[in-house]
């Protein structure tokens, strides 16, 4: 990789009233990137990404051939204006796009080696008028309904998503907890029954460890010291969200100690599992062994590029011959009672999952429902969802837009806690440059649907290239020089239907030249793990 390169002796800047101050970072030795940041693998390679809208008006070119990679256990950081495309990147990646208007036209997004957009060119048929503009889109619905499915297995688990707004992404005639435990239940079902079947509740340590729970509460200890106390009574229960109901049915209580010990013997109850109940979680079970096997057959199949029909229909028949020979436990007034242990274990870790999130009253929230919760707390109801899974990646799209100062940093430490621990890999959306630079590792700055500058945090922020990114720095306030004026980039985002010619900066680029007005620039290798996408440089060619 080469050293940063000097912009072009010739580049004259437009007549304008641009007053951010752009100049050229000096040619610098990049920092050594650390080993275990390159030597990781990659989980997701989106490659020349295009996704349109098509509207009354004209087609929308709202991304238009994006790149980029995230690694195992990093943090990518994806910034720029709003209308710049950031939020249909991770729709398209996530094939959320609603369709119709809009459409995934082309590109590659491999997840592990898996082609999510496979079979996508059989999907639609699409044909532009030349004179209006418009488009007509023949759609076939069969495919697009097999390729949703297909997604089913990668959704969740493999990538999780943080929306931006959490008031369309909840249902409002469900509770919290019902939302977030049919996430735990889909995605991890079978270690949930697998702990419910071998709980202890008969074990001998239990009553004394509830009676040192009840001394510990009754004595005013601190809550870490009853928390410490209640993991004890869930270690010898062997089920870890008994830690939390002990916790909660004790918390704040008059009563006597007596009568605290048989709360907690009560509530003790919902382990002891009838036999009809066991028969029906180990149902439940088998009907989630025969999800997770279709699953990976959709990925097998994305994986090698063709449909095992066979396997589907062996599959399928064993899903439709089991839900018959279940019939029994759906009839009305057995279903509720068989069902209570499992919706009762669901919300309890539910509410462990809401504790994360610093939510000050978990169970009452998660009785409660969305529309009774301020934006803030919603949010984090949403990041809740979405990190219960632990997911291979988490596409977090203004996690942190509605929460104060505090709360923005507790999410940011779960975030980062979550990927030390099991190596999930962030895509950070955020207009907050200050949150990027807190905890992103790369950046990507996007403009008009491309991607013009990609680096890593330290150097973008000392060396940033592209004139738009130095732009976008200039706006900052520089707490050692509050007398500076804040600078601003003139104009906006342009119209998408009918984007400039070549690079779709120049209308706002001080230094932008003939040239730039008509040939879009390649992105070209200025440093390490350092590319940018515009004419005032001339370094090696990127190769995707």
């Amino acid at each position: 990789m080469s050293a940063v390169s000097q912009p072009l002796r010739d580049a004259s800047p437009l007549p304008t009233e641009a007053s951010f101050p752009l100049s050229a970072p000096a040619p610098t030795t990049p920092e050594p990137i650390p080993a275990t940041t390159l030597s990781s693998p990659v989980v997701l390679d989106v490659r020349d990404l295009k996704t349109y809208f098509f509207t009354y008006d004209g087609v929308v070119l709202a991304l238009d051939g994006v790149s980029f990679k995230v690694r195992r256990g990093e943090t990518l950081g994806l910034v720029g204006e709003t209308g710049c495309g950031k939020s249909v990147t991770a729709f398209s990646v996530t094939r959320l796009i609603p369709d119709p208007p809009g459409r995934v036209i082309s590109g590659k997004v491999l997840f592990r080696g898996i082609d999510l957009l496979w079979g996508l060119d059989a999907e639609a048929k699409i044909k532009i008028n030349p004179k209006t503009g418009r488009a007509k889109v023949r759609r076939s619905f069969r495919r697009i309904k097999a390729g949703l499915e297909r997604m089913s297995a990668v959704r969740g688990r493999g990538i999780s998503m943080i929306f931006q707004e959490p008031t369309q992404a909840m249902n409002p005639v469900f509770s919290v907890a019902d939302q977030i435990s049919e996430a735990l239940i889909l995605h991890q079902g079978t270690h949930l029954v697998d702990e419910m079947m071998s709980a202890t509740p008969d074990a001998p340590e239990v009553l004394p460890a509830m009676e040192a729970l009840v001394d510990v509460t009754r004595a005013g200890g601190d809550p870490d010291t009853a928390r410490r106390a209640a993991a004890k009574v869930a270690e010898a229960v062997h089920l870890p969200s008994f830690g939390t109901q002990s916790f909660y049915l004790v918390r704040d209580s008059e009563l006597s100690s007596e009568d605290m010990v048989r709360r907690l013997q009560r509530g003790l109850r919902r382990t002891y599992l009838s036999r009809m109940e066991r028969r029906y979680l180990r149902y439940r079970r088998k009907r989630m062994v025969i999800e997770d096997e279709l699953h990976d057959l959709y990925l097998s199949e994305m994986r090698e590029g063709r449909v095992d029909r066979r396997q589907r229909r062996i599959l399928r028949g064993r899903r439709t011959r089991l839900r018959l020979g279940g019939f029994y436990y759906g009839v009305w007034g057995i279903r509720g009672r068989i069902q209570r242990p499992l919706r009762d274990e669901a919300f309890w870790r539910t509410v462990g999952r809401l504790e994360e999130v610093s939510i000050a009253n978990p169970v009452q929230v998660a009785k409660g429902y969305p529309h009774e919760l301020s934006g803030g707390m919603l949010q984090r109801v949403m990041i809740t969802m979405a990190l219960s899974v632990e997911p291979t990646i988490l596409i977090a799209d203004e996690p942190t837009t509605a929460l104060d100062v505090t709360i923005q940093a507790q999410i940011l430490e779960l975030m980062r806690e979550l990927k030390t621990r099991i190596g999930t890999a962030i895509l950070l959306i955020t207009h907050d440059l200050a949150v990027i630079a807190e905890v992103a590792d790369r950046v990507c700055v996007m403009y008009a649907g491309q991607i013009v500058e990609t680096a890593r945090a330290r150097d973008l922020y000392t060396h940033p290239l592209h004139p738009y990114t130095q732009g976008l720095l200039a706006s900052i306030p520089n707490l050692e020089r509050p007398d500076k004026k804040l600078s601003s980039i003139p104009g906006s985002v342009p119209d998408l239907i009918h984007p400039p010619e070549g690079c779709r900066f120049h209308p706002r680029c001080p230094y932008a030249m003939p040239v730039c007005k008509e040939v879009r620039p390649p992105t070209t290798v200025e440093g390490a793990e350092h590319t940018v996408a515009c004419h005032l440089y001339k370094g090696t060619v990127a190769v995707e």
